[in-house]
């Protein structure tokens, strides 16, 4: 940092070299311990704002670079000009804004910036623009799967009927593969390059975050002013980025389809081609949210929302399951489930048919537990004893890691490098893994025995009161659900639309709550042989749900719309 921030302004102008402690924002200049005595009993100076200096060098430096005066006659700004939608100062007003009527003194124009609904507004474009950006990236990378899929399926298609004819037809076989593996090749890049860039201006709106936060929390009411006319730019260039997407048809979606040569059902041998490849493309699925008129300026086409009425449960399997009072329960890849059987310290974990796979004995209780199939690890809490985490390598069953949190520990989900966790009276809790580090993200005590749950940027966790609440990452409630006939919840999972499971213990049923958390409807009780369940489990890759009474049953469902 210059000269300008760390040396007194005061000072340097006596050609006095001393080291600055805070800065004023209206003198525009770094202050020494003496000075800013002097500073705060001077009439003139006394009401003016200072921070820290290594507040103050928090800013971005783009926005410390912001000019505070007027480049032309080198006097701070006073007034705002409507008009022009520029800051003048008081000489530029009488030369130049004579004719203007719609002038400001800055200090109106600024005041109550930060809690304004322009900065509040600011904040919300921001937001929906990094959303719309993380949406289509996900619309082109399904979009890439199911180029794979339908490649995948054509292939079979085509090697079934290869094996109709003979050897004549290997190298056409070959040269129809070829171009259908060229093709997916062809059009995979072209959306691995549209991701790309989408990719480039998320990182550029991250960073826009970023910015107005610091700015929120550290700059001067005229320096978050100017700058937001910065952000602004790149917040119209962004959504005129996502516009020219749609206006070019490059959100496309591309599928693969084939069609073989009708010479080939009549006289295989003197044909010269198996089939053509062809290219079909339709609207994408991905939609732009525009808080501003989302009604009116809906940029694709949309899919209707499926609510809680629509669900339509079909029973798979009931499952005998190992061991008394189980907390806790979860599917693997592949339709082996674990149960977590709290008492007897171990993991039971099952084949798809029911049938006993193995068993992990931790010498501790077990509580809750969450698979992480990145890494193929089982993160496992230990209730009421130890005060630990622990992680077990499923492909060695021995465990890996220890992590002490002094709290007992219950429900736990992992989520961007994070283990989030119930710590009952020390609240919603998360564990860093990068470098073990403990933080509390809400305080407020959850339930005993209860999980967690996270959905998109989304937590999902009981309170003591019997409460469901949802939160953001970052620990601010959005809504909180309570219902008087609904006591004691214990589980608690998400489905892919968001729609939130819960399991009541002393109710003996499981309720699902709207993604707003405004409506519940009951969906099994003990009609279904639901008695006393503990612990529920969403598998969103194949839509089934895992419901588990406390001893003796587990019930698999399928989910559908």
């Amino acid at each position: 940092m210059s000269s300008k921030y760390t040396v007194c302004g005061v000072c340097d102008y006596q050609n006095i070299n001393t080291q600055s402690v805070v800065w004023c924002s209206e003198c525009d200049e770094g202050l020494c311990e003496e000075c800013k005595v002097h500073h705060a009993a001077s009439k003139a100076t006394r009401n003016h704002s200072i921070v820290q200096i290594s507040e103050y060098q928090r800013l971005p430096s783009n926005i410390l670079e912001i000019t505070q005066t007027c480049s032309k006659h080198d006097e701070k700004f006073q007034i705002f000009c409507k008009k022009h939608d520029i800051p003048y100062c008081r000489r530029c007003v009488v030369e130049t804004h004579n004719d203007c009527k719609d002038l400001n003194a800055i200090e109106d124009v600024i005041k109550n910036v930060k809690s304004s609904s322009a900065f509040s507004e600011m904040e919300q474009v921001l937001k929906e623009l990094s959303e719309n950006l993380q949406n289509i990236i996900k619309d082109r990378q399904e979009n890439i799967t199911s180029i794979r899929e339908n490649r995948i399926q054509i292939e079979k298609e085509v090697q079934q009927t290869r094996s109709l004819i003979n050897n004549h037809l290997d190298r056409l076989q070959e040269i129809l593969i070829k171009e259908l593996y060229d093709v997916e090749k062809k059009e995979s890049t072209k959306i691995k390059n549209i991701i790309s860039s989408i990719q480039e201006s998320e990182r550029k709106i991250t960073e826009c975050k970023s910015t107005l936060y610091t700015i929120k929390q550290h700059a001067s009411d005229l320096q978050t002013f100017l700058a937001m006319k910065h952000i602004q730019k790149d917040v119209r260039n962004n959504e005129n980025f996502l516009e020219s997407l749609i206006k070019e048809t490059k959100m496309n979606n591309v599928s693969i389809t084939w069609k073989n040569e009708t010479a080939l059902k009549i006289l295989p041998v003197q044909t010269k081609k198996m089939g053509t490849i062809i290219l079909n493309t339709r609207a994408g699925d991905a939609t732009l949210t525009n808080k501003k008129n989302k009604q009116a300026q809906m940029m694709m086409p949309t899919t209707p929302v499926s609510t809680i009425d629509d669900i339509k449960l079909t029973l798979r399997q009931t499952v005998n399951t190992i061991g008394q009072d189980i907390k806790s329960c979860c599917l693997l890849p592949g339709g082996r489930m674990i149960f977590s059987c709290y008492r007897s310290n171990k993991i039971h974990v099952l084949k798809s048919s029911g049938t006993s796979d193995f068993t992990l004995e931790t010498g501790s209780t077990t509580s809750h537990i969450h698979f992480i199939e990145k890494s193929q690890k089982l993160v496992v809490t230990t209730g009421e004893n130890n005060q630990r985490i622990e992680i077990i390598d499923m492909k060695s069953r021995k465990s890996e890691k220890s992590i002490g949190v002094g709290t007992r520990t219950f429900g736990i989900i992992n989520k961007e490098g994070k283990l989030f966790y119930n710590g009952e009276r020390a609240g919603l809790c998360f564990v860093n893994l990068n470098d073990d580090s403990l933080t509390q993200l809400v305080d407020v005590a959850l339930s005993t025995c209860s999980s967690i749950a996270t959905w998109s940027d989304q937590l999902y966790f009981i309170g003591e009161d019997d409460s469901v609440t949802c939160s953001n990452l970052q620990g601010g409630i959005k809504w909180k659900f309570k219902l008087k006939t609904f006591t004691v919840p214990r589980g608690i999972t998400v489905d892919n639309n968001g729609r939130v499971y819960v399991s009541g213990y002393w109710t003996s049923n499981v309720i699902v709550i709207s993604p707003d958390g405004s409506k519940h409807r009951v969906l099994l009780s003990q009609q279904n042989g639901i008695n006393k369940p503990q612990s529920l489990f969403f598998d969103r890759i194949n839509n089934k749900l895992l419901v588990a009474n406390t001893c003796n049953y587990a019930f698999l469902y399928d989910i559908s719309n």
